[in-house]
């Protein structure tokens, strides 16, 4: 389902491209791929500036920081906003915020969501665990209540910069007599809360990530526990589904693949016919269709969510389709560039480096994308159960 955009969603559309070339720097690497002080602060004074918009969440009720304006209007700043290579979409505005919408208590909605559309704290992310990642629900980390508070003891991994954000939320198991999945609950904590401690290391995209660990961290109930004890793998449920659904890959994509095919024709390759160029010239025509299929998929889900229902297996979808896309672009992109799709940005001659590295960047970043948020074997497992109705 492709949604129809209105004479004012379009004039919308230029005046997120008007904002971002402005705000944008010409040397504008991307936000989720370079880690530098340099680009957090750059990135959070933006996301202020989008704050004040009211661009972040304008699809929220108007009570919870957000403009009620259609989904339409923010379909269109996500794509724009990824198209620009700024990371808008961040743990709270894109899946955290909507689960507390659907799933917390008022006083937990008026806490957090009005913040969160301020653009005034970052959350980290506290769901898998060096033992339990694709299967979530085998997750060991334990919070015991203890009168009006809970002990929670355990590590996560993967997520990252817990040291600049305000929150960590994270699922523990709460009842361990219960089904795997019925015994967990999902607490937001201050990140500064004593026993919280993390381990830095780097990842293949140069990026880095962390080991998070929680060392009796005593927390209040009342504050900290997100809806109701036992009820956390369905809250955390909704926050995936809007994690997985990442407009981000076709907006990437298709960002990427009017850069290279550009290179393309500058090169004068575009008029060549000998069997490699009319080999790599399908195999981008390909690419091109995929990014549009991914495109559509992402509508899709949008369109189920706006009509009140709460995609699940169409989320899995999005995901499979947009990661395994991504994947099989890059290596289109390695051969198209070759033995120059190898040079890192860093290399002090430029002209050596086509497109200002992003392709060995990304060659290194998207062994990564089958696997965070879930792995392309778990969604499709997602996909087959909920969606065919086939047994487990």
């Amino acid at each position: 389902m492709k949604p129809v955009f209105s004479t004012e969603d379009e004039a919308f559309r230029q005046e997120v491209r008007d904002f971002y070339a402005k705000e944008l720097p010409d040397d504008w690497f991307g936000g989720m791929y370079d880690e530098s002080e340099r680009t957090f602060e750059l990135t959070k004074d933006i996301k202020r500036k989008l704050a004040k918009k009211g661009w972040l969440t304008m699809a929220w009720p108007k009570e919870y920081g957000g403009q009620d304006a259609p989904l339409t209007r923010q379909v269109i700043f996500a794509e724009e906003s990824a198209f620009h290579r700024f990371g808008a979409r961040d743990a709270g505005t894109g899946y955290l915020g909507i689960a507390i919408m659907q799933h917390g208590t008022e006083e937990q909605k008026q806490r957090f969501l009005g913040p969160i559309s301020r653009s005034e704290v970052d959350f980290h992310q506290g769901f898998s665990e060096p033992d339990a990642g694709s299967d979530l629900t085998g997750l060991t980390t334990r919070a015991v209540r203890d009168g009006d508070d809970y002990l929670i003891n355990g590590q996560k991994i993967w997520g990252g910069h817990v040291e600049r954000s305000a929150y960590s939320f994270l699922l523990a198991r709460t009842d361990s007599e219960a089904p795997k999945q019925k015994g967990l609950s999902l607490f937001i904590m201050p990140t500064d809360t004593p026993g919280l401690r993390a381990d830095t290391f780097g990842n293949m995209g140069g990026g880095n990530q962390q080991v998070v660990y929680y060392d009796n961290c005593r927390v209040n109930a009342s504050q900290c526990l997100i809806g109701e004890e036992n009820q956390g793998w369905y809250i955390a449920a909704t926050a995936l589904n809007h994690e997985r659904a990442f407009v981000e890959h076709a907006a990437n994509g298709h960002r990427m693949l009017l850069e290279l095919t550009d290179l393309w024709r500058r090169q004068g390759r575009h008029k060549m016919n000998d069997h490699r160029s009319q080999l790599l010239r399908k195999k981008l025509a390909q690419v091109a269709i995929e990014v549009e299929v991914c495109r559509i998929l992402n509508y899709r889900f949008v369109w189920l969510y706006g009509e009140g229902r709460d995609p699940s297996y169409e989320a899995s979808q999005v995901k499979i389709f947009g990661s395994e896309m991504t994947q099989r672009f890059m290596h289109v992109a390695g051969e198209v560039l070759g033995l120059y799709s190898q040079i890192q940005a860093a290399n002090e001659n430029k002209a050596l480096v086509p497109l200002a590295g992003r392709i060995e960047q990304q060659i290194r970043y998207q062994p990564g994308y089958t696997l965070m948020g879930g792995t392309s074997e778990v969604q499709r497992n997602l996909i087959a159960t909920r969606g065919l109705g086939l047994p487990r």
